[in-house]
Order: structure tokens, then sequence, then C-alpha cells
């Protein structure tokens, strides 16, 4: 096989504004267009919906007797399995923090989640004693992720090297065990680049992963630079092109690990490589790390959801900003845009409640829709949100197409 070289240059500074290139730029930086994809990772069994009949209102989708046409993936923001919960795992190894959304998470047939930490056995450690933003999942949270049915999970993000190289590739390793496919990282630099393809019912789906954050300085100047991938937008639509070249690829999804902690607008980084994703051929794109919800945008008929939010992830700050968050539900469709929905969750203690079994559903309902106009302000081409479903998603609607409705009432401010 040829390969050509593609230029990928890496925005990763910890100042998160601004884009450091070094001199050695395209120096086989980056996969070429050619490189093989990761091996393609077959999805679990549709995960059991939870007991409670409010959960069970979720309707999972209808098996398929041919290659299917379309598939239904669902992707969540940020998951730490480190800290408190880290602790509790160790403590319980049967605990399952993803239990409340279980319905949610069998309603699709790809489960996506940022992974917000290494896997490492650290003596009982899981968050480091004075450096409070420095912690690890203990090795069982690879078996919490496949008893949840997670599929894939994105390793490019700032946290991946928190306790150094070889609890790195400890937790390519736990990953691998249990037969959750992982994307944006490896034990090559090819690796890391290429897409992870997982597949379902025939149908096939490339999920690249980036970040634009790195916590110890610049990643073109660490040594993770040869196993984690970094954010730049003509990098990100090199690999979106050459994903959508490979023939038997029906759908390309693209995750974002970037922005600015606790900031309501998407910086020019991340709307510049959003945009390149979309243009370049990518069906969605997944952002995160913000740990607040940010606006969302059609492009080309395409959903960008620039911070997803916290899906499970204790933070210190409270309110509803941090609070609330959302799964991103997308029915993939070969050939044509996706088809998407938003399912609020809200976080409570070391877990989350999705709408459809939250005792405070009007009021989160509201608080939810008032958080979606005021981060909507900050973005262009945002959607109509529909309304909300008994299984409590919302589809998303082309504001133009989209019959004007009353706003909800809000019980409270929201910050």
């Amino acid at each position: 096989m040829r390969h050509t070289p593609v230029l990928l240059a890496m925005c990763a500074a910890a100042a998160q504004i601004g884009c450091e290139r070094p001199a050695n730029v395209g120096a086989g930086l980056a996969p070429p267009p050619a490189v093989a994809a990761a091996p393609v990772a077959p999805t679990a069994d549709p995960v059991a919906p939870a007991a409670d009949p409010v959960a069970l209102a979720a309707a999972p989708i209808e098996p398929a007797t041919e290659p299917a046409d379309a598939i239904t993936l669902i992707a969540g923001g940020d998951v730490c399995l480190g800290k408190a919960l880290g602790q509790e795992l160790l403590r319980n190894p049967a605990h399952d923090p993803f239990a409340p959304v279980a319905a949610l998470l069998a309603s699709a047939d790809v489960r996506f989640i940022n992974l917000e930490n290494q896997l490492s056995d650290q003596g009982g450690e899981t968050q480091h004693s004075r450096q409070p933003l420095v912690f690890t999942g203990p090795p069982v949270g690879a078996d919490v992720l496949a008893r949840a049915g997670i599929t894939v999970v994105s390793l490019a993000n700032n946290h991946m090297w928190d306790y150094g190289k070889s609890a790195f590739f400890e937790t390519l390793g736990h990953l691998e065990r249990v037969g959750v496919a992982y994307a944006g990282a490896g034990r090559t630099r090819l690796q890391a680049y290429a897409p992870a393809v997982v597949e379902h019912r025939g149908f096939r789906v490339a999920v690249l992963a980036v970040t634009g954050i790195w916590n110890q300085g610049s990643l073109w100047k660490h040594p993770a630079r040869e196993f984690v991938a970094a954010a730049e937008q003509h990098g990100v639509a090199a690999a979106v092109r050459a994903a959508r070249k490979q023939p038997d690829v029906d759908a390309v999804v693209v995750s974002y690990h970037g922005g600015t902690e606790y900031l309501d607008t998407p910086l020019p980084q991340a709307r510049a490589i959003a945009a390149a994703a979309i243009d370049a051929g990518a069906d969605a794109f997944l952002g995160h790390h913000p740990h607040v919800m940010q606006g969302i945008e059609l492009r080309r008929g395409r959903p960008i959801f620039y911070s997803l939010g916290n899906f499970i992830m204790k933070v210190k700050r409270t309110g509803p900003a941090v609070e609330l968050a959302m799964l991103a539900r997308l029915r993939l469709r070969r050939g044509e845009p996706p088809l998407a929905e938003i399912c609020p969750v809200r976080s409570e203690g070391l877990g989350t409640v999705p709408l459809a079994a939250d005792p405070r559903r009007a009021e989160t309902e509201a608080a939810f829709a008032a958080r979606m106009r005021h981060v909507s302000a900050f973005v262009k081409g945002e959607p109509a949100i529909g309304p909300f479903a008994a299984d409590g998603c919302a589809p998303l609607e082309d504001a133009a197409k989209a019959a004007p409705a009353s706003p909800p009432k809000v019980a409270g401010p929201i910050r």
C-alpha cells in the first residue's frame, strides 16, 4: 500500500487559546490518508433496560435481519472513573454508575464516551494526594465500561498521561482485555491517529478522536506525542477524508476534547476544527472538556455538539450549568445526514440521572431548555429542539423548518 503524507499540526497548549505550531509540522507527525484503520470492534449485545418502569420508556431499535442502512449511536461527554468513584469501585467492583441510564444506552447500537482517566493499578490510589487534578480509574473500570455496553471510548484527552507512560499502556491493555474499542490513542503514532472502526449489522462507523488540551505543557514536545492524537483543523479534515474514502466505512464521527472549562462559548479553534471536520465529510462532531454544555450547530445538515458536558464526572462546582448535560443520540444513515436527538441528564452524587427517571423531571426539563437557549446565543445555525418524549429525549430540527414553540417556564435562575 502506498502512503502519502498528511499535514496534521497540533494545537495542544495548556493555555487552550491559540495554536502552537512546531517547526517540524508535517514531518510524519500524522498517519497518511491510506493508513489502515484500527481493527474493527464488534458491538456488544444490547444492554438490558433498567427495571424502573419509567426508564423502560426508551424503545430499543428494532433488530434487522439484513445489513442495516442505518444504526443508532449514543454519545456521552466526560466520564471519570477515578477519584471518589474510583474508590467506590475498589470497595465494590460490582458498582454500576451507568445503571440509571441503562435504558438509554440500550436504545442505541453503538455507545461512545470520552474516558477522562487512565485505568491503572496505583496501589489503591485513585487521586494524587498533592495534585487533585491527577487521577486514575482502577483496572476494574474497564469491566464497568464493558458491563454497561460501552462500545468505543476516546482516549484523546488531557488526563491520558496523569500517571505516566506505563499507566497509559496499562489502560490500553485493560480496554483490550474487555473488548472496548478506543480512539485517539494507541501503541504507535499511526494507531493513535487512525480511526476506530466499529460495526453493527454490517454498518461500519469510523470514530476519530483528537485533543487540543494537554496537561504537561506542549504535546509537541512531550513523549506522549507518539501515542495520543492532537487536534489541528487541516489534519482532522485530512483524516476524515481518508476515513470517508474507505469503501467499507458508512459513517464518520469526530470526537474533540478542547475548549475552556466552564466557558459557555466555543473557542475559535473548536469552531474551525468542527467546520473542517463536517466539510470534509464527517457525519457528526462530538465535543467535550468544558464540563458545561455549549451550543449545537447544524452544518450541512450534520450536528456539531461543541460540548456535551459531564456524563459521569464529579466536579467541585455546583449549579445547573455544571449539573446539566446531554447525551447525543444519532441515527446514522448511509449517504444521508443523521437524525439527531438530545437526551438530558443531571449529575447527582457519583452518578447521573436521565430525564425519564428524574423525580424532578419538570424542573430539570425547564432548566435544561433555559440553559440551551442561553448557550445557543453563542453559535450560529442552532437547531430547534422538539418536544421531549417519554424516554426523555427530544429531536433536533432545522430551525427554519420547525414550528415556533412556547418556551417552558423556568423554576429558578440558571447560572
